[in-house]
């Protein structure tokens, strides 16, 4: 798995911390050993993991999948007891595709909480904004030669979002969902009381599409099912090529799914709601995860 190569890595660093206490001639010179609390140690420890040791961790992982590491800068972790990373990264030559992954760290472990992908922009850097003065922070990817893209928080992404173990993009596309508040992203925000919804009628049909350019390792889908437009017969397709046919069963739950080899290394991965329980033609998806 790619997450447990990553971890790896980077239980393998140290921290060395070293206090030296130099005793002065005149009292009022002298350092107060007692002002250095054990709080502040394990901050500065968390403080000196420095970027360049989460950077060659990373790069060891982008490395097997043909991309690189372009940028890795703190960010807000909106979170007690956590910090996190932005990695920007591109294909090697940095001239077709790119992505962005907000990092999260607890401890010496650290584990990807969103990931945006662009198949045909390459990303430069990514900065922290304000668009909507809702306190929370936004994001604005800036691409070579000068695009911007922006995405607000809480209306296309969470960043309060449960670190994931896999890393598939999460800016997928779907059929029309029913509103602004169905859209994709709610499949990803670890909030089981919002989901993605759209319907049977939809133009295609209702489908997500998501890309996974590190290819999909375990071939395992986990779907959270709602209490009500719940899924039946799906689709799944791989790189444009139909790999099966399965069934969801008829209740508000977690259900995995341990999917066909033909998934295994595929980078572009369409689900297709064929039909539904019941007499609508809703269909809802609370949490979507694919590794």
């Amino acid at each position: 798995m790619v997450d447990k190569r990553l971890r790896q890595l980077l239980n393998g660093g140290c921290i060395i911390i070293a206090m030296l206490l130099v005793s002065c001639g005149k009292s009022e010179d002298k350092k107060d050993e007692s002002s250095t609390t054990l709080q502040e140690i394990a901050k500065l420890a968390a403080e000196e993991f420095t970027v360049g040791e989460e950077a060659s961790a990373v790069e060891a992982m982008l490395e097997s999948s043909g991309y690189v590491a372009k940028e890795y800068v703190n960010f807000p972790a909106q979170e007690l007891g956590k910090k996190a990373r932005m990695l920007v990264y591109t294909d090697k030559k940095g001239k077709s595709s790119g992505g962005v992954i907000y990092l999260k760290k607890t401890g010496a472990t650290i584990a990807p909480a969103w990931h945006w992908y662009f198949e045909d922009m390459v990303p430069e850097s990514v900065d922290k904004i304000e668009l909507n003065d809702d306190g929370l922070w936004d994001i604005r990817v800036i691409s070579k030669g000068g695009k911007q893209t922006e995405f607000t928080q809480g209306r296309s992404f969470a960043l309060t979002a449960a670190d994931r173990s896999d890393w598939i993009a999460l800016n997928g596309v779907s059929s029309q969902p029913l509103s602004e508040d169905d859209a994709i992203w709610r499949c990803f925000d670890s909030d089981s009381s919002t989901a993605w919804r759209s319907t049977l009628a939809a133009d295609g049909g209702a489908y997500i599409e998501l890309m996974a350019p590190f290819g999909v390792e375990e071939g395992i889908l986990t779907i959270l099912t709602t209490g009500a437009d719940q899924p039946k017969q799906c689709t799944l397709f791989a790189d444009g090529k139909k790999i099966q046919q399965f069934e969801l069963e008829p209740k508000a739950a977690r259900q995995m799914i341990r999917l066909e080899s033909g998934i295994k290394g595929a980078k572009r991965i369409r689900l297709v709601f064929d039909s539904t329980y019941g007499d609508g033609d809703v269909v809802s998806v609370a949490e979507l995860e694919l590794k």
